[in-house]
C-alpha cells in the first residue's frame, strides 16, 4: 500500500543524519547543558543507532488540536517532536550552541508541554512529493526562528571539549543553522510507524 511509505502522526521515529558514510541519530536524555547555553536538556546526534534515547514521537504543533494517528505528514506541515524517554520536546531559541556557536537545540518542557519554540516545519530536499516519505531526506526548519536542524562531525563532543567523564563522548552537537546544506539533511527509515 502506497500510504505505508509515509511518515505519520503518532509514529515514534529515529531521525538519521548521514555524513562520511556514517549514520548519526538525533538523541537526548536527562543530561543538561551546564556551563554554556540555556542549561536545558542536551540534544545530540548519537553514533549508536541501537540506543532507545533516539526515539521521537511525531505530534501536532504547539497549541493545536491533536493530529490524527496514522495521518501522513505533508511537506510544509508544522510538527512537534517529543522525546519518547524524557517527554521533552525538540526545541530551539536564540541562544548559542556550545561547540559551533550556531543556534542551540535542546529538549524543553515536561510531559510534552512546551511552547512555540518546539515547532518545526518539514520541507523536502528535492522533488515535488506532497508527503514526507520514509527514507527520503528532509529539512526540519524551526518555525519561530527560521534555522534548520543540523549537525556535523566538525562539532563533535570529545575529551578535550567535554571532559574525561563526558556523558556524550563522540556524539555530535545538534544546532540550528541559517542555511540548508548537507549538514541539515535528515531522514527516517527506522521507527514504529502507525498507519490508518
Amino acid at each position: 500500500d502506497e500510504d505505508t511509505n509515509y511518515v505519520t502522526c503518532g509514529s515514534a521515529i529515529k531521525l538519521t543524519h548521514v555524513e562520511n558514510n556514517a549514520d548519526f541519530f538525533l538523541s537526548s536524555d536527562n543530561h543538561r547543558m551546564n556551563g554554556s547555553g540555556s542549561g536545558q536538556q542536551l540534544v545530540t546526534s548519537n553514533p549508536d543507532g541501537g540506543s532507545s534515547s533516539s526515539l521521537w514521537l511525531i505530534k501536532e504543533s504547539h497549541g493545536k488540536s491533536p493530529c490524527k494517528t496514522g495521518e501522513s505528514i505533508a511537506y510544509g506541515a508544522k510538527i512537534r517532536l517529543t522525546h519518547v524517554s524524557t517527554g521533552s520536546n525538540l526545541h530551539s531559541h536564540n541562544v548559542r550552541s556550545p561547540l559551533s556557536q550556531q543556534q542551540e537545540v535542546s529538549g524543553y518542557g515536561e510531559n510534552a508541554a512546551g511552547d512555540t519554540g518546539d515547532d518545526w516545519v518539514v520541507q523536502p530536499t528535492r522533488g515535488s512529493a506532497k508527503y514526507w516519505e520514509k527514507g527520503e531526506f528532509v529539512y526540519l526548519q524551526h518555525a519561530e526562528t527560521g534555522v534548520y536542524l543540523g549537525c556535523t562531525t566538525q562539532a563533535q563532543f570529545t575529551q578535550r571539549n567535554c571532559g574525561h567523564n563526558c556523558p556524550v563522548m563522540d556524539h555530535l552537537e545538534v544546532f540550528g543553522r541559517n542555511s540548508k546544506d548537507s549538514f541539515t539533511k535528515w531522514k527516517t527509515d527506522v521507527g514504529i510507524f502507525l498507519h490508518k
